[in-house]
């Protein structure tokens, strides 16, 4: 199989199922998915001023669904309208940056375009920090391009949010080289500035997510496994082996085989079960995936 071949299929979790029938009236073109997106997601943090600054447990809790089929339905339980009809904020899907990920990309497999979700951080949130984000990567018939879905556009960004410049939003890979052969300081790496989750087990943690979301592991922001532990203490061995993953993350097509070859080692791969620690319930769980 083509690296182009099974980026346009859909992962379990990305495949819509039942509801693809929902995608059928999608615009086909990045602006429009992307303006489609934006009316269905809300963001739990960033735009909760928009249903008042508070946002219920009970709607919170959604910020924990997994998988594309479960937020159609949540988004069809609020509003049965066509989904590039834009809902209220309060009939939004409560989520993050990774929901916005994760339906543009189920958007864009569906129209038979490869497409994958990345994760990393940006640097245009917060100047002189780097803040954890997801984006989506879509090839664009020579390249792969990087779309910021969640962000409208506007000029105050510095660039266009349909083709983000890769020093503006840094893979996983790319922040922990940077911290490792640049010696750029992993404590400007996290969440955000005022929220103490940051560092090199954060920077791992991206690592670990962005070469699953390479395998069409589209991973929760709060999943963690193995390398993701601040406390673990790296070997010489696995400082090697995270300096491979970092180098292949990057590779483009021509590290496809290595990618893959990557996420069957158990060090890497995604266990079951899995740690997840939920924002909405403020607990750390097992989770099994529903492949």
């Amino acid at each position: 199989m083509t690296t182009q071949a099974f980026y346009m299929s859909q992962s379990f979790i990305t495949d819509p199922k039942e509801f693809s029938y929902l995608y059928q009236a999608l615009p086909h073109d990045i602006p429009g998915l992307c303006h489609a997106v934006q009316g269905l997601v809300l963001h739990y943090v960033g735009e909760r001023h928009l249903v008042g600054g508070t946002i219920p447990y009970a709607r919170l809790c959604e910020i924990d669904t997994r998988y594309a089929p479960r937020i159609l339905a949540r988004l069809l339980e609020m509003d049965s309208r066509t989904l590039t009809e834009a809902r209220t904020p309060a009939n939004r899907f409560v989520g993050c940056c990774r929901d916005f990920s994760v339906l543009f990309c189920s958007m864009l497999r569906y129209l038979g375009v490869p497409a994958r979700t990345r994760s990393g951080f940006a640097d245009y949130f917060v100047k002189g920090y780097y803040i954890d984000h997801v984006v989506v990567e879509y090839w664009n018939g020579t390249s792969w391009q990087l779309v910021d879905s969640e962000l409208p556009p506007d000029p105050n960004w510095g660039f266009d949010v349909t083709n983000v410049p890769r020093d503006r939003f840094v893979v996983g890979g790319m922040a922990w080289q940077m911290c490792r052969r640049e010696k750029a300081d992993p404590e400007l790496f996290g969440l955000w500035p005022e929220v103490p989750v940051r560092g090199w087990g954060f920077i791992r943690g991206r690592l670990m997510h962005d070469l699953a979301a390479l395998n069409k592991h589209e991973m929760l922001c709060w999943d963690q496994w193995n390398y993701a532990d601040p406390d673990l203490a790296l070997s010489s061995e696995d400082e090697a082996l995270l300096d491979r993953v970092a180098s292949a993350t990057q590779g483009g097509n021509d590290a496809f085989d290595e990618v893959r070859a990557l996420f069957a080692d158990p060090r890497l791969a995604v266990p079951t079960p899995m740690k997840s620690w939920s924002p909405a319930q403020e607990r750390l769980m097992d989770v099994t995936l529903a492949r």
